[in-house]
């Protein structure tokens, strides 16, 4: 790492910092003139966007620089010419890694630039030039590559384990088989070049040579098709064809694969970077640790920073608390990056869980998740598992319409857990969370349908105190029938073969329109047809902003050749669109048990 390059990226991304970034160029509204704009929202997904990626490799980290510079050399010659270049914000982005992405390939508008306090815009959106200038040198000075050195080394040790506890030239292939994981695709593609060139100069990795393969969902250039990478990493417990050969001992992914594939046929899991989202690493975890494996134990092991752990959780920290207020501001319940709700609550468990790994403790693999299951349904199921476990008629044998409360956090109001059974015998499971005021008089604010957070709003310890507020008694089955009313909202929605259909991004519906018109010529009929069947899906974007560059070049003479081959290359799969359900009536739901959540 470049010298003073880590005090240097957290005086730029630290939001109480004087010297830090204020990524004014991604939401320039703050500076309408007597507008009420705020950059909070952008800044939180930019900041923690960055320190990910650079806490991932020094290459992620770099694209990213520069992308965010040629970004803010354009706004400024924009707005040289009277023109601001505005983007699209918080409001259009979902909950995932990819939020940074969207705010950086989101769909521009050029507005007039009189409204603005333009001598202001240019001097912050200057500062942040040069703040991010000064970043791309300190990189550019290079250095050792400690990360790199670390999973080299771990190589090293797998190779030379592999051997000793081999029985037979089988088992050592097996016991060799590394799977590695990262959060990004520009990290992929770093780590399969550096590991490539490691494994060819180091006669200690002699075996790993030619055997190195990476799959990111078409995030990559010549990237092997995500079953072939799978059958011929695992073939044995893959669900390869009988008799493909044994052809990977490296796969280096994203999360494309962390979960539905079976890979234990591998002894050994390498996350590359620091696990922000434990529940993630329980996810990776599960594709080596499953039944069929023939390895007594599976090692998993993640790569943190040899210093300042502490200032990089802190800074995450802070960045979420900031990141949760601009969401408010706007009116977002759930902020749109993983552990920035409930008050610093999740990330603080979160800390919690990553301080441990750090240590060495391995306990969250053998519960199955977090306290707070931040995204992830494990550590619930695992819960009930062990409840019924141990006293499986209490679970069982629960009264109907059984309820009870309890004294937690700050937003008052009863989760429903209900069931919907047909006389077909199709049944399906809901939980509806209903916002209540302190008299337990229904607030108008809307029902809440998302599964995490109806789960995180209830979850607790058994030692928590249990509370029934009196008024209680006399309104929670007023409170139900709004629960009711949205649980038949949503089952009438999902009985509207119009409503199944996918949300497509504007730009795969111009694709599409373009393709029919201009097909390429020659091209195989059923490959074209899937082609287009995989373009009216729902894409992540990352591949949205790289078909929507795509398109770009189709336009200035690419050729729509190529855009089938991009679409192809991305390894996503055609919507399937689901049968309409049959209709339901109020008599068909059944309310199981409630809870409710006093402050």
């Amino acid at each position: 790492m470049a010298p003073g390059l880590f005090d240097a990226v957290v005086a730029a991304l630290d939001p109480d910092g004087d010297a830090a970034l204020s990524f004014a160029r991604y939401a320039p509204a703050a500076f309408l003139r007597g507008g009420t704009g705020d950059t909070g929202g952008a800044a939180g997904l930019l900041r923690s966007g960055l320190l990910k990626r650079f806490e991932s490799c020094a290459h992620a980290f770099r694209l990213s620089l520069e992308r965010m510079l040629r970004e803010h050399a354009l706004f400024l010659a924009a707005l040289g010419r009277g023109q601001v270049i505005e983007t699209a914000l918080l409001r259009e982005i979902s909950a995932d890694e990819a939020a940074m992405d969207a705010i950086l390939d989101a769909s521009a508008e050029v507005a007039d630039a009189a409204g603005y306090d333009v001598p202001g815009l240019r001097a912050v959106v200057e500062r942040d030039q040069a703040i991010l200038q000064a970043l791309a040198a300190r990189l550019a000075r290079g250095g050792p590559d400690p990360k790199l050195d670390a999973i080299v080394t771990a190589l090293e040790e797998i190779d030379a384990q592999a051997r000793t506890d081999a029985a037979t030239d089988a088992d050592e292939r097996r016991n060799r088989k590394v799977l590695v994981f990262s959060s990004y695709a520009d990290t992929v593609d770093w780590l399969r070049g550096a590991l490539r060139e490691r494994i060819e100069a180091n006669p200690k990795l002699a075996a790993y040579r030619g055997r190195v393969v990476a799959v990111a969902g078409g995030g990559l250039d010549d990237e092997a098709p995500r079953i072939a990478a799978t059958h011929g990493f695992a073939p044995e417990t893959a669900d390869a064809p009988s008799g493909h050969p044994d052809l990977y001992d490296i796969l280096i992914t994203t999360d494309v694969l962390a979960e539905g594939v079976n890979l234990q046929q591998a002894r050994h899991l390498i996350n590359v970077e620091l696990p922000w989202n434990p529940m993630r690493m329980v996810q990776r975890h599960g594709r080596i640790d499953r039944i069929g494996s023939r390895h007594p134990r599976v090692f998993l092991r993640s790569v943190f920073p040899a210093h300042g752990l502490g200032r990089l959780l802190t800074l995450e920290q802070n960045i979420l608390r900031k990141l949760a207020r601009a969401a408010k501001s706007i009116g977002l319940d759930t902020p749109p990056v993983d552990g920035a709700d409930g008050g610093g609550q999740v990330f603080a468990e979160t800390r919690t869980e990553i301080e441990k790994l750090a240590a060495g403790d391995g306990a969250i693999y053998e519960r199955g998740g977090t306290p707070a299951a931040a995204q992830s349904g494990e550590e619930y199921r695992h819960r009930l598992r062990a409840a019924l476990a141990a006293d499986r008629a209490m679970v069982v044998d629960l009264p109907g319409r059984v309820g009870s409360g309890m004294a937690r956090g700050s937003r008052p109001g009863v989760v429903f857990c209900a069931e919907v059974t047909l006389a077909s015998g199709k049944r399906r499971n809901f939980l509806r969370f209903v916002p209540a005021t302190a008299a337990w008089l229904p607030a108008g604010a809307p029902v809440v349908r998302e599964l995490g957070t109806c789960l995180r709003l209830v979850d607790c310890e058994e030692a928590e105190r249990r509370l029934m507020p009196p008024a209680l008694r006399e309104t929670v089955f007023g409170l139900w029938d709004r629960a009711l009313d949205d649980i038949l909202d949503e089952w009438a929605e999902q009985a509207d073969p119009a409503r199944l259909q996918p949300q497509l991004a504007l730009v795969n519906r111009q694709v599409a329109g373009w393709l029919r018109v201009h097909p390429p010529p020659g091209i195989d009929q059923a490959r074209f047809a899937h082609a287009l069947n995989v373009l009216e899906s729902p894409w992540p974007y990352r591949e949205e902003a790289k078909l929507r560059a795509a398109f770009r070049a189709a336009g200035a003479g690419g050729g729509s050749a190529a855009l089938v081959a991009l679409i192809l290359s991305t390894g996503l799969e055609p919507h399937v669109t689901p049968d309409p359900l049959p209709p339901a009536e109020r008599g068909d739901v059944r309310l199981v048990c409630w809870l409710a959540v006093a402050a």
